[in-house]
């Protein structure tokens, strides 16, 4: 067995504290194993002491399958994360921080909290699932050959300040394959993240899926989306586009002017929607009524201007035709040219 890098996000050294949120939310669902090997780590926490899993399993007398199934099952409650070699052995344990963040009180029952027989009403951000993959080594060796990838990897290092972890990878995987954040993107978020003080991986990831689900779930920004004939969720400059709009126009109005750039362009329609827009602010249009009425002034005045084409051309011909006439009006005289010759030759 490998010896195992024991890391936390943040460590008290002396002082085995345990989370209220833990023993309120996650403490009754746990068995007897899950109990004693997450004790086991937070108190480890502090001694620095090297250790593997065969140590746990004596200090408990379980198994060394009951430990790594307990690790794995902290894992999914996002307690820790595990980091593997390329063997597939645990190399390294980090510890997050147990909090309000790690739980949704609506899903998951207080252990001391008063039953109640009434239901409240959950948003439908509740019912927006956020996708999670599960990235192999073999995954992200093959993602070595992504450009944007690396790019994505530089920027974190840049952020962080550190060689990236295998936790570090699965997360950054995470947002930037399910969530489809692009490199600007991602900057972007870890650069928020920091100056607000999010520094760990775990609440980048959870920024990241907070803003997955802003621009997922929003009804105005999918109606959008619809209407240039895109799906999922918008990128960041794709979302500077849309808030702009909102801000200025109604959203039956952004809806018309995208559905115009749909049926005109198959390029950058973002772009022609926002030309189509600024157009119409210069001319004073915020609503559906101002575009009807410019709509219609444009269809008269194209009329008319048929019109007073069409008169053009009539004056034209009728120009043409009366040359014509005169020409053929006057009276030609007719040559024999042969006799004229013969004329001549006699001379």
């Amino acid at each position: 067995m490998s010896i195992i890098k024991l890391y936390a996000e943040e460590c008290d050294p002396g002082v085995t504290l345990i989370s209220n949120v833990f023993i309120d939310y996650l403490l009754k669902d746990a068995n007897d194993a899950q109990l004693k090997v997450y004790l086991y780590l937070v108190r480890h926490i502090s001694n620095h002491k090297p250790f593997d899993i065969s140590n746990i399993a004596d200090e408990f007398n379980h198994t060394q399958t009951d430990v790594i199934r307990s690790l794995k099952y902290w894992e999914e409650k996002q307690v820790l994360s595990l980091e593997y070699d390329g063997s597939g052995s645990i190399t390294g344990i980090e510890l997050h921080n147990v909090d309000e963040d790690l739980v949704n009180p609506r899903e998951n029952v207080h252990m001391f909290a008063i039953p109640s027989n009434k239901k409240e009403n959950v948003q439908s951000e509740a019912n927006v699932s956020v996708p999670e993959t599960k990235f192999t080594a073999s995954d992200l060796m093959e993602m070595k050959k992504d450009t944007d990838w690396l790019s994505v990897k530089v920027i974190a290092e840049t952020y962080l300040e550190r060689t990236l972890s295998a936790n570090d990878l699965q997360v950054l995987a995470h947002i930037y394959k399910d969530f489809g954040f692009s490199p600007s993107d991602i900057d972007s978020l870890l650069e928020k993240c920091l100056t607000e003080g999010k520094k760990t991986m775990r609440s980048i990831k959870k920024a990241a899926e907070e803003e997955y689900l802003s621009r997922k779930i929003n009804p105005s920004i999918t109606a959008i989306m619809n209407a240039l004939g895109k799906q999922g969720a918008p990128c960041a400059e794709e979302l500077s586009y849309i808030n702009n709009w909102l801000e200025d126009m109604d959203l039956e109005l952004i809806l018309e002017g995208c559905k115009k750039a749909y049926m005109s362009t198959s390029g950058n329609r973002f772009k022609y929607a926002n030309g189509i827009f600024n157009n119409w602010k210069t001319n004073g249009i915020r609503n559906i009524e101002d575009m009807a009425r410019e709509e219609e002034a444009f269809r008269r005045n194209k009329e008319a201007s048929k019109r007073q084409s069409a008169a053009c051309r009539a004056n034209t011909n009728k120009v043409v035709s009366s040359s014509t006439d005169i020409y053929r009006q006057y009276k030609h005289s007719n040559y024999d040219f042969e006799a004229l010759e013969r004329e001549i030759k006699m001379k």
